[in-house]
Protein backbone atom coordinates (compact mmCIF):
# COMPACT_ATOMS: atom_id res chain seq x y z
CA UNK A 1 0.00 0.00 0.00
CA UNK A 2 3.07 2.27 -0.18
CA UNK A 3 4.78 4.30 -3.06
CA UNK A 4 8.15 4.40 -1.35
CA UNK A 5 11.19 5.30 -3.33
CA UNK A 6 14.56 6.48 -1.88
CA UNK A 7 16.51 9.38 -0.17
CA UNK A 8 19.95 10.37 -2.56
CA UNK A 9 22.94 8.97 -0.67
CA UNK A 10 26.32 10.46 -1.09
CA UNK A 11 29.41 8.39 -0.66
CA UNK A 12 32.66 9.92 0.04
CA UNK A 13 35.72 8.59 -0.97
CA UNK A 14 37.93 8.90 1.88
CA UNK A 15 34.97 6.29 3.49
CA UNK A 16 36.63 3.51 1.54
CA UNK A 17 39.70 4.24 3.68
CA UNK A 18 38.86 3.10 7.12
CA UNK A 19 40.78 0.22 8.87
CA UNK A 20 39.90 -3.49 8.63
CA UNK A 21 38.04 -5.25 11.09
CA UNK A 22 39.05 -7.26 13.96
CA UNK A 23 41.26 -10.31 12.32
CA UNK A 24 38.76 -13.27 14.13
CA UNK A 25 35.69 -11.02 12.41
CA UNK A 26 33.68 -13.86 10.53
CA UNK A 27 31.24 -13.40 7.66
CA UNK A 28 28.21 -15.90 8.10
CA UNK A 29 25.27 -16.30 5.59
CA UNK A 30 22.06 -17.67 6.75
CA UNK A 31 19.16 -18.09 3.99
CA UNK A 32 15.52 -18.65 4.93
CA UNK A 33 12.50 -17.89 2.59
CA UNK A 34 12.36 -14.58 2.37
CA UNK A 35 15.65 -13.21 3.41
CA UNK A 36 19.57 -13.90 2.95
CA UNK A 37 21.20 -12.47 5.97
CA UNK A 38 24.83 -11.90 5.63
CA UNK A 39 26.57 -11.28 9.20
CA UNK A 40 29.45 -10.31 11.19
CA UNK A 41 27.92 -12.32 14.16
CA UNK A 42 28.09 -15.36 15.57
CA UNK A 43 25.62 -18.25 14.87
CA UNK A 44 23.22 -18.28 17.53
CA UNK A 45 22.62 -14.76 16.73
CA UNK A 46 22.36 -14.82 13.15
CA UNK A 47 20.25 -17.46 13.46
CA UNK A 48 17.84 -15.69 15.88
CA UNK A 49 17.86 -12.53 13.54
CA UNK A 50 16.83 -14.83 10.43
CA UNK A 51 13.84 -16.13 12.32
CA UNK A 52 12.88 -12.90 13.79
CA UNK A 53 12.85 -11.44 10.28
CA UNK A 54 10.74 -13.87 8.91
CA UNK A 55 8.11 -13.93 12.26
CA UNK A 56 8.31 -10.55 11.50
CA UNK A 57 7.15 -10.86 7.08
CA UNK A 58 4.69 -13.29 9.12
CA UNK A 59 2.85 -10.40 10.73
CA UNK A 60 2.68 -8.21 7.94
CA UNK A 61 0.89 -10.38 5.61
CA UNK A 62 -1.55 -10.72 8.54
CA UNK A 63 -1.76 -7.12 9.20
CA UNK A 64 -2.01 -6.07 5.31
CA UNK A 65 -4.05 -9.32 4.21
CA UNK A 66 -1.35 -10.67 1.82
CA UNK A 67 -1.81 -14.41 0.77
CA UNK A 68 0.51 -13.90 -2.54
CA UNK A 69 3.10 -16.17 -3.09
CA UNK A 70 6.50 -14.76 -1.81
CA UNK A 71 8.41 -12.93 -4.60
CA UNK A 72 11.31 -14.61 -6.50
CA UNK A 73 14.23 -12.42 -5.25
CA UNK A 74 15.23 -12.78 -1.98
CA UNK A 75 16.03 -9.52 0.28
CA UNK A 76 19.66 -9.39 1.20
CA UNK A 77 20.68 -8.27 4.87
CA UNK A 78 23.91 -6.93 5.68
CA UNK A 79 24.53 -6.94 9.25
CA UNK A 80 27.36 -5.47 10.38
CA UNK A 81 29.15 -4.90 13.61
CA UNK A 82 30.11 -1.08 14.22
CA UNK A 83 28.93 2.41 12.29
CA UNK A 84 32.73 2.35 10.50
CA UNK A 85 31.52 -0.95 8.64
CA UNK A 86 28.23 0.63 7.60
CA UNK A 87 29.69 3.87 6.55
CA UNK A 88 31.80 1.33 4.20
CA UNK A 89 28.84 1.13 2.30
CA UNK A 90 27.39 4.61 2.60
CA UNK A 91 28.83 7.77 4.24
CA UNK A 92 25.97 8.20 6.85
CA UNK A 93 26.35 10.09 10.17
CA UNK A 94 26.59 8.62 13.15
CA UNK A 95 22.89 9.01 14.41
CA UNK A 96 22.22 6.68 11.38
CA UNK A 97 21.15 2.64 12.12
CA UNK A 98 21.26 1.59 9.02
CA UNK A 99 19.62 2.11 5.60
CA UNK A 100 17.78 0.40 2.23
CA UNK A 101 19.02 0.60 -1.00
CA UNK A 102 17.31 0.04 -4.47
CA UNK A 103 18.92 0.60 -7.68
CA UNK A 104 18.41 -1.01 -10.79
CA UNK A 105 21.70 -3.19 -10.06
CA UNK A 106 20.61 -4.67 -7.16
CA UNK A 107 18.47 -3.83 -3.66
CA UNK A 108 19.87 -4.56 -0.29
CA UNK A 109 19.39 -3.48 3.59
CA UNK A 110 22.53 -2.80 5.84
CA UNK A 111 22.06 -2.69 9.39
CA UNK A 112 24.84 -1.84 12.38
CA UNK A 113 24.17 -4.18 15.34
CA UNK A 114 25.22 -2.14 18.04
CA UNK A 115 22.60 0.79 17.29
CA UNK A 116 20.69 1.16 19.90
CA UNK A 117 20.44 4.58 21.18
CA UNK A 118 17.07 6.92 20.91
CA UNK A 119 15.60 3.47 19.51
CA UNK A 120 12.68 1.23 20.49
CA UNK A 121 15.29 -1.96 19.71
CA UNK A 122 18.18 -3.35 17.96
CA UNK A 123 15.52 -3.97 15.00
CA UNK A 124 13.43 -0.94 14.51
CA UNK A 125 15.66 -0.01 11.47
CA UNK A 126 15.62 -3.09 9.83
CA UNK A 127 11.51 -3.49 10.19
CA UNK A 128 11.20 0.27 9.10
CA UNK A 129 12.94 -0.84 6.21
CA UNK A 130 11.22 -3.88 5.52
CA UNK A 131 7.75 -2.67 5.60
CA UNK A 132 8.77 -0.16 2.70
CA UNK A 133 10.05 -2.97 0.61
CA UNK A 134 6.85 -5.10 1.38
CA UNK A 135 4.52 -2.91 0.95
CA UNK A 136 5.92 -2.04 -2.47
CA UNK A 137 6.07 -5.75 -3.31
CA UNK A 138 2.37 -6.37 -3.09
CA UNK A 139 0.70 -2.98 -3.06
CA UNK A 140 2.71 -0.60 -5.85
CA UNK A 141 0.08 2.30 -5.51
CA UNK A 142 1.01 6.12 -5.16
CA UNK A 143 -0.20 6.54 -1.23
CA UNK A 144 0.00 9.31 0.99
CA UNK A 145 3.56 9.72 2.41
CA UNK A 146 1.98 10.29 5.74
CA UNK A 147 0.75 6.52 5.11
CA UNK A 148 4.10 5.48 3.70
CA UNK A 149 5.72 6.22 6.74
CA UNK A 150 3.28 6.50 9.55
CA UNK A 151 2.74 2.68 8.86
CA UNK A 152 5.89 2.11 8.64
CA UNK A 153 6.55 3.27 12.11
CA UNK A 154 3.72 1.56 13.24
CA UNK A 155 4.92 -2.04 12.90
CA UNK A 156 8.67 -1.22 13.28
CA UNK A 157 8.55 -1.45 17.15
CA UNK A 158 7.53 -4.97 17.27
CA UNK A 159 8.76 -6.83 19.82
CA UNK A 160 9.47 -11.06 19.25
CA UNK A 161 10.10 -12.09 22.64
CA UNK A 162 9.92 -15.60 24.15
CA UNK A 163 6.68 -16.82 23.09
CA UNK A 164 4.85 -13.25 22.77
CA UNK A 165 4.78 -11.17 20.18
CA UNK A 166 4.25 -7.21 21.37
CA UNK A 167 3.46 -4.76 18.40
CA UNK A 168 2.35 -0.90 18.13
CA UNK A 169 3.77 0.50 21.36
CA UNK A 170 5.37 3.73 21.83
CA UNK A 171 8.39 4.40 20.12
CA UNK A 172 10.34 6.97 22.23
CA UNK A 173 12.20 8.63 19.96
CA UNK A 174 9.09 9.74 17.62
CA UNK A 175 7.06 10.28 20.85
CA UNK A 176 9.32 13.06 22.04
CA UNK A 177 8.69 15.59 18.68
CA UNK A 178 4.88 15.10 20.33
CA UNK A 179 5.76 15.97 23.76
CA UNK A 180 5.06 20.25 22.60
CA UNK A 181 1.97 19.98 20.92
CA UNK A 182 1.94 23.84 19.71
CA UNK A 183 4.71 23.19 17.05
CA UNK A 184 2.61 20.44 15.68
CA UNK A 185 2.19 20.09 11.88
CA UNK A 186 -1.63 20.86 11.07
CA UNK A 187 -2.95 17.94 10.24
CA UNK A 188 -4.37 19.32 7.05
CA UNK A 189 -0.95 19.81 6.05
CA UNK A 190 0.29 16.02 6.76
CA UNK A 191 -2.23 14.66 4.83
CA UNK A 192 -2.25 17.69 1.55
CA UNK A 193 0.53 19.82 2.06
CA UNK A 194 0.08 23.13 0.90
CA UNK A 195 2.39 26.51 1.21
CA UNK A 196 2.89 26.15 5.01
CA UNK A 197 6.29 28.00 6.06
CA UNK A 198 8.69 25.24 7.05
CA UNK A 199 9.74 25.41 10.39
CA UNK A 200 12.68 23.54 11.97
CA UNK A 201 12.33 19.65 12.95
CA UNK A 202 8.99 19.45 10.72
CA UNK A 203 10.53 16.72 9.21
CA UNK A 204 10.80 14.80 12.42
CA UNK A 205 7.36 15.75 13.64
CA UNK A 206 6.02 14.73 9.77
CA UNK A 207 7.32 11.28 10.81
CA UNK A 208 5.85 11.06 14.61
CA UNK A 209 2.60 12.47 13.75
CA UNK A 210 2.23 9.84 10.98
CA UNK A 211 3.10 7.27 13.41
CA UNK A 212 0.55 8.70 15.20
CA UNK A 213 -2.22 8.73 13.12
CA UNK A 214 -1.86 5.55 11.59
CA UNK A 215 -1.64 4.16 15.29
CA UNK A 216 -5.13 5.83 16.23
CA UNK A 217 -6.56 4.62 12.45
CA UNK A 218 -5.36 1.25 12.99
CA UNK A 219 -6.34 0.52 16.67
CA UNK A 220 -10.22 1.15 16.08
CA UNK A 221 -11.95 -1.84 13.51
CA UNK A 222 -14.14 1.00 11.87
CA UNK A 223 -11.28 3.33 11.92
CA UNK A 224 -8.95 0.86 9.61
CA UNK A 225 -12.01 0.17 7.15
CA UNK A 226 -12.68 3.40 6.77
CA UNK A 227 -8.67 4.43 6.12
CA UNK A 228 -8.81 1.40 3.50
CA UNK A 229 -11.86 2.84 1.92
CA UNK A 230 -10.05 6.44 1.74
CA UNK A 231 -6.71 4.92 0.11
CA UNK A 232 -8.66 2.89 -2.42
CA UNK A 233 -10.55 6.37 -3.21
CA UNK A 234 -7.33 8.24 -3.75
CA UNK A 235 -5.87 5.52 -5.78
CA UNK A 236 -8.62 5.89 -8.30
CA UNK A 237 -7.82 9.25 -8.51
CA UNK A 238 -10.42 11.24 -6.31
CA UNK A 239 -9.92 14.67 -4.57
CA UNK A 240 -8.25 13.69 -1.50
CA UNK A 241 -10.44 15.88 0.96
CA UNK A 242 -13.51 14.86 -0.95
CA UNK A 243 -12.31 11.40 -0.03
CA UNK A 244 -11.46 11.53 3.43
CA UNK A 245 -14.91 13.41 4.36
CA UNK A 246 -16.24 10.67 2.33
CA UNK A 247 -14.70 8.00 4.06
CA UNK A 248 -14.39 9.04 7.92
CA UNK A 249 -17.40 11.42 7.77
CA UNK A 250 -15.41 14.50 8.63
CA UNK A 251 -13.28 16.50 7.69
CA UNK A 252 -9.44 16.04 8.07
CA UNK A 253 -9.44 19.31 10.24
CA UNK A 254 -11.19 17.87 12.44
CA UNK A 255 -7.99 15.30 13.24
CA UNK A 256 -6.14 17.72 14.84
CA UNK A 257 -8.42 17.33 17.82
CA UNK A 258 -8.74 14.01 18.16
CA UNK A 259 -5.01 12.97 17.59
CA UNK A 260 -4.00 15.28 20.49
CA UNK A 261 -6.65 13.61 22.52
CA UNK A 262 -5.56 10.13 21.41
CA UNK A 263 -1.79 10.59 22.21
CA UNK A 264 -2.73 12.19 25.53
CA UNK A 265 -4.96 9.19 26.80
CA UNK A 266 -2.44 6.73 26.05
CA UNK A 267 -2.36 4.66 23.19
CA UNK A 268 -3.02 1.18 23.66
CA UNK A 269 -0.89 -2.07 21.77
CA UNK A 270 -1.14 -5.56 20.71
CA UNK A 271 0.28 -8.79 22.74
CA UNK A 272 -0.30 -12.09 21.08
CA UNK A 273 1.64 -15.51 21.02
CA UNK A 274 4.41 -15.40 18.41
CA UNK A 275 2.66 -18.58 16.77
CA UNK A 276 4.27 -21.51 14.67
CA UNK A 277 7.93 -21.35 14.28
CA UNK A 278 9.43 -20.66 11.09
CA UNK A 279 11.65 -23.35 9.32
CA UNK A 280 15.38 -23.14 10.51
CA UNK A 281 17.77 -21.22 8.33
CA UNK A 282 20.22 -22.70 6.76
CA UNK A 283 23.70 -21.42 7.19
CA UNK A 284 26.88 -21.09 6.04
CA UNK A 285 30.39 -19.61 7.20
CA UNK A 286 32.40 -17.65 4.47
CA UNK A 287 35.90 -17.92 3.15
CA UNK A 288 38.19 -16.19 5.27
CA UNK A 289 38.53 -13.82 2.53
CA UNK A 290 35.03 -12.69 2.51
CA UNK A 291 36.54 -10.11 5.57
CA UNK A 292 36.64 -6.98 3.71
CA UNK A 293 35.60 -8.56 0.17
CA UNK A 294 32.42 -9.05 1.34
CA UNK A 295 31.58 -5.63 1.97
CA UNK A 296 32.99 -4.10 -1.16
CA UNK A 297 30.99 -7.19 -3.49
CA UNK A 298 27.95 -5.95 -1.51
CA UNK A 299 28.51 -2.26 -2.60
CA UNK A 300 28.44 -2.73 -6.17
CA UNK A 301 25.96 -5.05 -6.11
CA UNK A 302 23.56 -2.11 -5.04
CA UNK A 303 25.52 0.70 -7.46
CA UNK A 304 28.25 2.61 -6.44
CA UNK A 305 28.21 6.26 -7.17
CA UNK A 306 30.45 7.34 -9.87
CA UNK A 307 32.74 9.70 -7.27
CA UNK A 308 33.15 6.84 -5.77
CA UNK A 309 33.78 4.43 -7.98
CA UNK A 310 37.66 4.74 -8.27
CA UNK A 311 38.28 4.40 -4.76
CA UNK A 312 35.79 1.22 -4.87
CA UNK A 313 38.39 -0.32 -7.62
CA UNK A 314 41.45 0.51 -5.79
CA UNK A 315 39.96 -0.63 -2.64
CA UNK A 316 39.10 -3.78 -3.83
CA UNK A 317 42.48 -4.22 -5.60
CA UNK A 318 44.27 -4.30 -2.71
CA UNK A 319 42.13 -6.50 -0.68
CA UNK A 320 42.03 -9.31 -3.23
CA UNK A 321 45.51 -8.88 -3.76
CA UNK A 322 47.71 -12.22 -3.29
CA UNK A 323 44.10 -13.79 -2.59
CA UNK A 324 43.28 -16.96 -4.69
CA UNK A 325 40.11 -18.48 -3.59
CA UNK A 326 36.85 -18.42 -5.99
CA UNK A 327 35.26 -15.55 -3.67
CA UNK A 328 37.69 -12.92 -3.97
CA UNK A 329 38.44 -13.44 -7.78
CA UNK A 330 34.72 -12.99 -8.55
CA UNK A 331 34.68 -9.75 -6.62
CA UNK A 332 37.93 -8.68 -8.23
CA UNK A 333 36.63 -9.82 -11.35
CA UNK A 334 33.62 -7.24 -10.71
CA UNK A 335 35.10 -4.63 -9.84
CA UNK A 336 37.10 -4.65 -13.14
CA UNK A 337 34.35 -5.57 -15.52
CA UNK A 338 32.52 -2.29 -13.82
CA UNK A 339 35.19 0.30 -12.92
CA UNK A 340 38.55 -0.48 -13.70
CA UNK A 341 40.49 -2.68 -16.56
CA UNK A 342 38.59 -4.47 -19.68
CA UNK A 343 41.38 -6.57 -20.24
CA UNK A 344 41.74 -8.19 -16.73
CA UNK A 345 38.14 -8.88 -16.28
CA UNK A 346 37.93 -10.44 -19.50
CA UNK A 347 40.69 -12.69 -18.05
CA UNK A 348 39.23 -13.29 -14.36
CA UNK A 349 35.73 -14.09 -15.60
CA UNK A 350 37.09 -16.46 -18.58
CA UNK A 351 38.81 -18.18 -16.06
CA UNK A 352 35.47 -18.01 -13.20
CA UNK A 353 33.30 -19.25 -16.30
CA UNK A 354 34.95 -22.27 -17.81
CA UNK A 355 35.24 -23.62 -13.90
CA UNK A 356 31.04 -22.57 -13.50
CA UNK A 357 29.87 -21.84 -16.86
CA UNK A 358 26.49 -21.71 -15.88
CA UNK A 359 26.93 -18.47 -13.31
CA UNK A 360 24.13 -16.26 -14.19
CA UNK A 361 26.34 -13.28 -12.08
CA UNK A 362 29.25 -14.17 -13.73
CA UNK A 363 27.48 -14.28 -17.29
CA UNK A 364 25.96 -10.69 -16.21
CA UNK A 365 29.08 -8.90 -14.94
CA UNK A 366 30.61 -10.16 -18.66
CA UNK A 367 27.57 -8.41 -20.32
CA UNK A 368 28.40 -5.52 -18.05
CA UNK A 369 32.01 -5.10 -18.69
CA UNK A 370 30.89 -5.10 -22.58
CA UNK A 371 27.77 -2.74 -21.50
CA UNK A 372 30.31 -0.37 -19.93
CA UNK A 373 33.04 -0.42 -22.68
CA UNK A 374 29.85 0.88 -24.79
CA UNK A 375 28.96 3.98 -22.54
CA UNK A 376 32.42 5.07 -22.63
CA UNK A 377 32.84 4.56 -26.01
CA UNK A 378 30.33 6.39 -28.44
CA UNK A 379 31.44 5.65 -31.98
CA UNK A 380 31.84 1.68 -31.12
CA UNK A 381 28.59 1.77 -28.85
CA UNK A 382 26.31 -0.19 -30.73
CA UNK A 383 29.07 -2.97 -31.45
CA UNK A 384 29.55 -3.29 -27.65
CA UNK A 385 25.48 -3.38 -26.72
CA UNK A 386 25.49 -6.42 -29.30
CA UNK A 387 28.17 -8.55 -27.36
CA UNK A 388 26.90 -6.93 -24.21
CA UNK A 389 23.58 -8.47 -25.67
CA UNK A 390 24.79 -11.85 -26.10
CA UNK A 391 25.60 -12.28 -22.22
CA UNK A 392 22.67 -11.09 -21.25
CA UNK A 393 20.78 -13.65 -23.04
CA UNK A 394 22.64 -16.50 -21.28
CA UNK A 395 22.14 -15.15 -17.47
CA UNK A 396 18.78 -14.63 -18.30
CA UNK A 397 18.43 -18.29 -19.73
CA UNK A 398 20.50 -19.32 -16.32
CA UNK A 399 18.27 -17.32 -13.91
CA UNK A 400 14.84 -15.36 -15.30
CA UNK A 401 14.47 -13.68 -11.93
CA UNK A 402 17.79 -11.53 -12.19
CA UNK A 403 16.34 -8.35 -12.38
CA UNK A 404 19.34 -6.12 -13.27
CA UNK A 405 20.17 -8.45 -16.41
CA UNK A 406 16.56 -7.64 -17.48
CA UNK A 407 16.78 -3.64 -17.25
CA UNK A 408 20.54 -3.35 -18.70
CA UNK A 409 19.54 -6.00 -21.52
CA UNK A 410 16.57 -2.96 -22.17
CA UNK A 411 19.45 -0.34 -21.95
CA UNK A 412 21.79 -2.43 -24.89
CA UNK A 413 18.75 -2.46 -26.54
CA UNK A 414 18.25 1.54 -26.31
CA UNK A 415 20.49 2.16 -29.50
CA UNK A 416 18.62 0.62 -31.56
CA UNK A 417 15.65 1.79 -34.19
CA UNK A 418 13.12 -1.04 -32.56
CA UNK A 419 13.89 0.38 -28.73
CA UNK A 420 10.40 0.91 -28.68
CA UNK A 421 8.95 -2.36 -29.83
CA UNK A 422 7.00 -4.27 -27.45
CA UNK A 423 9.50 -6.88 -26.76
CA UNK A 424 11.27 -3.65 -25.52
CA UNK A 425 8.28 -3.05 -23.81
CA UNK A 426 7.77 -6.40 -22.07
CA UNK A 427 11.31 -6.41 -20.56
CA UNK A 428 10.98 -3.20 -18.69
CA UNK A 429 7.84 -4.07 -17.35
CA UNK A 430 8.97 -7.33 -16.40
CA UNK A 431 12.01 -6.33 -14.89
CA UNK A 432 9.48 -3.70 -12.94
CA UNK A 433 7.46 -6.44 -11.47
CA UNK A 434 10.42 -8.21 -10.09
CA UNK A 435 11.66 -4.79 -8.42
CA UNK A 436 8.91 -2.33 -7.88
CA UNK A 437 10.82 -1.03 -5.36
CA UNK A 438 13.61 0.45 -8.11
CA UNK A 439 13.04 3.98 -9.11
CA UNK A 440 14.98 3.39 -12.47
CA UNK A 441 12.89 0.70 -13.13
CA UNK A 442 10.11 1.88 -12.95
CA UNK A 443 10.93 5.43 -14.37
CA UNK A 444 11.95 3.68 -17.89
CA UNK A 445 8.62 1.32 -18.00
CA UNK A 446 6.64 4.38 -17.43
CA UNK A 447 8.51 6.43 -20.39
CA UNK A 448 8.58 3.70 -23.09
CA UNK A 449 4.87 2.92 -22.28
CA UNK A 450 4.73 6.94 -22.63
CA UNK A 451 6.24 7.17 -25.83
CA UNK A 452 4.19 4.34 -27.20
CA UNK A 453 1.41 6.49 -25.96
CA UNK A 454 -0.47 3.70 -23.57
CA UNK A 455 -0.69 6.68 -21.25
CA UNK A 456 -3.09 4.84 -18.59
CA UNK A 457 -0.50 2.16 -18.16
CA UNK A 458 2.27 4.99 -17.95
CA UNK A 459 -0.19 6.40 -15.32
CA UNK A 460 -0.44 3.60 -13.22
CA UNK A 461 3.59 2.84 -13.25
CA UNK A 462 4.68 6.35 -12.13
CA UNK A 463 2.28 7.65 -10.06
CA UNK A 464 3.74 5.49 -6.75
CA UNK A 465 7.32 7.03 -7.96
CA UNK A 466 5.71 10.39 -8.17
CA UNK A 467 4.67 10.02 -4.64
CA UNK A 468 7.50 9.72 -2.93
CA UNK A 469 9.03 11.75 -0.23
CA UNK A 470 12.42 10.50 -0.66
CA UNK A 471 14.13 9.89 -3.87
CA UNK A 472 13.33 14.21 -5.09
CA UNK A 473 15.62 13.38 -8.24
CA UNK A 474 13.54 10.40 -9.15
CA UNK A 475 9.94 12.00 -8.18
CA UNK A 476 10.93 14.98 -10.18
CA UNK A 477 11.61 12.62 -13.13
CA UNK A 478 8.64 10.94 -12.47
CA UNK A 479 6.27 14.17 -12.10
CA UNK A 480 7.32 15.11 -15.40
CA UNK A 481 6.50 11.91 -17.04
CA UNK A 482 3.14 11.98 -15.04
CA UNK A 483 1.69 15.10 -16.22
CA UNK A 484 2.34 14.05 -19.95
CA UNK A 485 0.64 10.70 -19.19
CA UNK A 486 -2.02 12.60 -17.58
CA UNK A 487 -2.81 15.16 -20.55
CA UNK A 488 -1.94 12.47 -23.33
CA UNK A 489 0.52 13.84 -24.39
CA UNK A 490 4.42 13.07 -26.26
CA UNK A 491 7.08 13.52 -23.40
CA UNK A 492 9.30 16.73 -24.11
CA UNK A 493 12.67 15.35 -23.47
CA UNK A 494 13.79 11.53 -22.61
CA UNK A 495 15.07 10.34 -19.25
CA UNK A 496 18.26 8.40 -20.20
CA UNK A 497 19.51 4.74 -18.98
CA UNK A 498 22.04 6.95 -16.84
CA UNK A 499 19.54 8.43 -14.57
CA UNK A 500 20.58 8.37 -10.83
CA UNK A 501 23.86 6.24 -11.82
CA UNK A 502 26.02 9.05 -10.72
CA UNK A 503 23.86 8.55 -7.13
CA UNK A 504 22.61 6.13 -5.85
CA UNK A 505 19.42 5.91 -3.74
CA UNK A 506 18.44 4.91 -0.47
CA UNK A 507 16.69 5.66 2.88
CA UNK A 508 18.21 5.89 6.02
CA UNK A 509 16.98 5.68 9.25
Amino acid sequence: MAAFQRAILGMASAVLLLASGPADAAWRRAETDHFILYGEIEEGRLREQAIVLEEFDRLLRLLTGVDAASPPNKLPVYLVYNHDRLRLVRDVSYGVGGFYLASPDGIGAFVNQRTNVGRYGPNDTLFHEYAHHFMLQYFPAGYPAWYVEGFAEYVATADFRSDILEFGRYNDNRSLWLSDKSRWIPYEHVLFGGDRKPQWGDSARFYAQSWILVHYLMSDPARAAATRAYLSALSAGEEPRTAFQSAFGMPASDLDARIRAYARDGIAYTRAPRGHAVADPVITTLPTSSDELMLLQAVMRVGVPEKARKAVLERTRREARGKEDPFARRVLAQAEALYGNAAAADRLLGELLQASPDDAELLYLKGMRYLTAGRADEAARAAYFAEAKGWFVKAHKVDPNHFPTLYRYAEALSVEPDYLSENTTNILLLARSLAPQVAEIGIQAGQILLLREEYDAARAVLTPIAASVHHPQSVAAAETLLEAAKNRRPVDERVGFDFGDAEQAGSTE
